[in-house]
């Protein structure tokens, strides 16, 4: 009889955990009941790691709502962000999760890499630099300007004053390492990261671009559109219920 209830009140609870799903589009995943997730974990208040190496942010929040709702495990995978992408568009994870831009001619360029999901957060592209120092817009082109590699920071810069003066590395770590050993002039940066790196770092200002807004959403895999769709029908629902504002102004105000 106990064997038998049991029985029972396991095929209850995978009926209830089906009904929950039901809803959305059917998908799969590289590894079943599993999300594989790449990101680059430098990019506060988005991403970063906090002192147990958990990762934290905005999006990890996001990801682990859009998980509950999908009936998902979130597994990361950190690396650095031009590897990131490349992990999610070849299949080795399902998403990228870095602040990964959807709109505009680096969007549409992006979307042969992979499927994106629903655009969550927009932002603007910000300079930073030492104080005391003037650098804006009007002379950006004759000073020596750090990014993070294969980031819309990047492209604008050398779209707009050429390669020469851009300096490339791997992770904002390490650009704003270099611009603290004056190894470079200034950052190009989208403005929250830039507001995150400020409080961390005192003796450094920031000053907006004139480049164009850019929205944030998630890129998957274009081995499955259900995935997207899922994932895309979850966000959207956490963004109709004020949830993702919510989140976004909890880490902007900090």
């Amino acid at each position: 009889m106990k064997k038998l209830f049991a029985m029972l009140l396991c095929a209850t609870m995978l009926c209830m955990t089906f009904a929950a799903l039901a809803d959305y589009p059917e998908f799969t995943t590289i590894e079943s009941g599993k999300l594989l997730v790449s990101t680059s974990p430098d990019f506060p208040p988005f991403e970063s790691t906090d002192d147990d190496d958990n990762i934290v942010g905005i999006e990890p929040e996001i990801m682990a709502l859009i998980g509950e709702k999908l009936g998902l495990e979130i597994e990361y995978m950190p690396m650095d962000f031009t590897s990131a992408l490349a992990a999610a568009q070849t299949g080795k994870t399902d998403i990228v999760m870095s602040g990964v831009t959807a709109s505009g001619e680096t969007g549409e360029a992006r979307k042969l890499m992979f499927d994106f999901t629903t655009t969550y957060v927009s932002i603007t592209q910000a300079i930073v630099y030492k104080e005391g120092k003037d650098i804006s817009m009007d002379n950006l082109g004759s000073q020596s300007v750090g990014v993070q590699r294969g980031t819309t920071g990047q492209i604008f810069v050398e779209d707009a004053f050429g390669e020469d003066i851009v300096v490339g590395y791997d992770t904002y770590s390490l650009v704003f390492q270099a611009l603290q050993n004056d190894q470079i002039d200034c950052i190009v940066v989208d403005d929250m990261v830039a507001k995150a790196y400020l409080a961390r770092i005192p003796g450094l200002v920031m000053t907006q671009t004139t480049f164009e807004p850019e929205d944030f959403a998630f890129g998957v895999f274009k081995g499955d559109s259900g995935l997207c769709a899922a994932i895309s029908q979850a966000l959207q629902e956490l963004i109709d219920d004020g949830t993702v504002q919510a989140i976004v102004e909890k880490y902007n105000q900090e």
